[in-house]
């Protein structure tokens, strides 16, 4: 009993023990955890304490500065400052604090005032100039920030220092051949400022841009000043331009990364060709397995097929069979299944099979399968994808609108992320019709697999006498692929039948305005504004209104259309 008794006593002991050194802890850390929950107000009281054993203690201070804003006390935390900095007047990061808190209070006078004592009390020094123009740029007061940078440049002999400053005041001001200028000795001194410069600079109007272009370009060439230019003229538009500025640079390993990260910005662009090249680059300076495999995808995505091939066949002629097939053969076995020679992919495929993870054997099999069926083999894709374990129930889908089966179609095929021309119709011709079997429309869409686009159009003219509730689906497909063909009398053809027959169709509008843009491009305005005026009072409510009304003002303004 006594020993259960002692045990108790000491468990007291130590439960007040331990409140008597937190209530005793350092006042910073005190405050800090009151902070951290949320309790301001005896967080405050803690950095009050903790600043009476040293005014000018940079943490607590900038503490108090931020719970006194929790507490909209920050009138509170001005005396504090004034007391901080008698102590410690050269101390620039409490000079920083009272013009940031005089700026949220709307004090501007005092805020003036601050900064002139702070000027006075650093003779030479830029950062008082530099530290209160932001703050009028960053509230607007472009003139008073030019005042204030023109007078610092006075005092301290020289414009050193203050290039950040001035970029962004020029640049606010319109003056964008000298905010060009500033930003390239900026980012010359502070390369991690090239994110601001593009920012800053993307703004400015075409008329500007050559003027822009020429202070980045200018010699000597580096790579702050190339990144910045190169980012400018990919968020122009001209993305082969931003490649242009690049490749100039030495093949160091700073060049490496900004080729990188430029083929980066220019996938997101889906500037393929551009972002091939700059990966190119960066690999045959730095070689990397991935970045070649991207360079090839890259290349395929921009049409560059046989560029594709060469990245790919180097790839592998130059890498182990094991990172080969982790990196080149699958762009390698896509190349070759889209130009038609997939027997030879399936030849490579064999030859790395070893090396083939299973994960990613059943992807490729639907590479190959997509190959049969471009080749116009249906039967062995179907062989291949029976035998494979990629379970693929879209490619299967596939396959069964090609025999035109369209119960099985509508069973397997569904929305994917990234849908083509090809899939969108199909989707909506299985959603439209209720018919189970459609042969002449199945081989319209096999003839599209396989590219042959004349074969295609004139299957789905043929297939809207087979589906008579999806024909003006079928003739708007049809319509566009002549279209595309050069074939414009047989497109218009279609167009007025779907606008005279399907007036109340969904495709109807569309038919409509790629009718009025076929008679722009032929030189008949008058006829385009007839379509254009039509379709906007038959169809108010369509979407295309807005590109409809564009449309005509161009035409009554005799604008010729962009090819």
């Amino acid at each position: 009993m006594r020993s259960r008794n002692a045990a108790l006593v000491l468990a007291s002991a130590l439960v007040l023990a331990t409140g008597a050194r937190a209530q005793s802890a350092d006042p910073y850390s005190r405050a800090e955890v009151f902070e951290g929950k949320s309790q301001f107000a005896e967080a405050a009281a803690a950095y009050t304490e903790a600043l009476a054993r040293d005014p000018a203690a940079l943490p607590a201070l900038l503490g108090l500065e931020r719970v006194d804003a929790q507490l909209s006390h920050l009138d509170h935390f001005l005396p504090v400052l004034e007391r901080a900095i008698a102590a410690k007047p050269q101390l620039a990061p409490l000079r920083e604090a009272q013009l940031r808190t005089l700026r949220t209070l709307g004090r501007r006078a005092e805020m003036y005032d601050a900064f002139e004592r702070w000027r006075r009390d650093a003779p030479g020094d830029a950062t008082p100039a530099r530290e209160y123009s932001r703050l009028l740029i960053a509230d607007g007061d472009v003139r008073g920030a030019d005042s204030v940078l023109r007078q610092a440049q006075k005092d301290v002999g020289t414009g050193r220092g203050f290039e950040y400053e001035l970029a962004q005041l020029r640049a606010a001001m319109g003056m964008w051949d000298l905010a060009a200028e500033s930003w390239r000795e900026a980012v010359e001194s502070n390369a991690y400022l090239d994110q601001a410069a593009t920012f800053s600079l993307v703004g400015a109007p075409a008329s500007a841009r050559p003027a822009i272009v020429k202070s980045f370009a200018a010699s000597p060439v580096t790579v702050p000043a190339r990144r910045v230019l190169a980012s400018l003229q990919l968020m122009w538009g001209t993305p082969r331009d931003g490649w242009e500025s690049l490749r100039v640079l030495p093949s160091d390993s700073a060049a490496v990364v900004a080729w990188s990260e430029f083929a980066t910005k220019a996938e997101e662009v889906e500037a393929w060709l551009v972002a091939r090249d700059a990966l190119a680059a960066a690999q045959h300076a730095s070689p990397e397995p991935r970045a070649r495999a991207r360079a090839a995808y890259d290349a395929l995505r921009g049409g560059d097929a046989t560029g594709s091939l060469f990245l790919a066949q180097l790839g592998e002629r130059t890498l182990d069979s094991a990172t080969a097939a982790a990196t080149i053969v699958p762009v390698h076995l896509r190349a070759l299944s889209q130009t038609g020679r997939v027997a030879e992919a399936s030849k490579i495929m064999g030859a790395y099979s070893r090396f083939i993870r299973p994960a990613d054997k059943a992807p490729l099999d639907r590479v190959l399968a997509w190959g049969w069926i471009r080749a116009g083999d249906i039967t062995k894709a179907r062989e291949l994808l029976a035998n494979s374990d990629s379970g693929d129930a879209d490619a299967l889908g596939w396959l069964a609108l090609y025999d035109g089966n369209l119960a099985a179609a509508r069973k397997s095929l569904r929305p994917e992320v990234e849908s083509t021309p090809e899939a969108i119709a199909a989707l909506a011709l299985l959603a439209r019709t209720r018919a189970d079997t459609a042969p002449v429309t199945g081989r319209a869409f096999l003839a599209l697999a396989r590219g042959d686009t004349a074969g295609a159009a004139s299957g789905f003219e043929k297939a809207a006498l087979e589906l008579g509730d999806a024909a003006p689906l079928l003739l708007a497909t049809a319509a566009r692929l002549y279209a595309s063909h050069h074939s414009e009398a047989q497109a218009i053809a279609l167009w007025s039948a779907i606008v005279e027959k399907s007036s109340d169709s969904p495709e109807a509008p569309e038919a409509e305005l790629d009718w009025a843009r076929a008679l722009r491009h032929g030189g008949q305005n008058q006829a385009a504004v007839e379509h254009l005026e039509h379709l906007i009072l038959t169809h108010p409510q369509s979407a295309l209104l807005p590109q409809a009304r564009r449309e005509l003002e161009q035409s009554r303004n005799g604008i010729t259309p962009q090819s």
